[in-house]
């Protein structure tokens, strides 16, 4: 059993998805999952929020997360399934976020995390930052504990794909027991 640093570097290395951009920024990014899959593996759901302009990503990754016969469900699920008029809601009034947060605290009894994948400025990011831990993946903003990225890279959308590869490596390697998060 290795640890996710050495584990993480070995398969940047590897992988066939050759995401050797993320290997310059292990630093950053090693805090980040190891964060999130230890809440996962704690019993915490997540609740993917994406910007409009990356919901694409949210349903690749909801559709694809949890394939029939590919190993055990992990509880990941988009807003959009939990709350279909978010961005309605959000856009008339941005002071019923406490209450879209008492709603999702009611459904998973408090054990859940945000991940957002998107712009700071956007009316779906004031309810991922309206919680203090989550997956951010943020484009064009530094916020503390979170993973930038400049969405004027051509290469952007791979990006976010092999970060979500490596993500989703991850997960199953700890579900297997092939990595240690300590």
């Amino acid at each position: 059993m290795q640890d996710l640093s050495s584990w993480l570097l070995q398969t940047l290395r590897h992988d066939v998805s050759h995401p050797t951009w993320l290997e310059e920024r292990k630093f950053e990014w090693i805090p980040l999952l190891k964060n999130a899959l230890q809440r996962i593996f704690s019993g915490e759901s997540v609740v993917l929020i994406t910007d409009y302009d990356r919901e694409w990503f949210m349903h690749y990754v909801t559709y694809s997360i949890n394939q029939v016969n590919k190993r055990p469900y992990v509880p990941i699920i988009g807003i959009n399934a939990l709350f279909p008029q978010i961005d309605r809601t959000l856009q008339k009034d941005a002071t019923e976020i406490p209450l879209i947060n008492d709603y999702l605290d009611n459904i998973f009894s408090c054990k859940y995390f945000f991940w957002y994948v998107g712009r700071s400025d956007s009316i779906r990011a004031k309810l991922a930052l309206s919680h203090e831990h989550c997956l951010l993946w943020l484009f064009d903003a530094n916020l503390q504990n979170s993973f930038t990225l400049q969405s004027t890279d051509p290469l952007v959308d791979m990006k976010l794909m092999q970060m979500y590869r490596i993500f989703n490596l991850a997960l199953e390697a700890t579900m297997f027991c092939h990595i240690r998060l300590e």
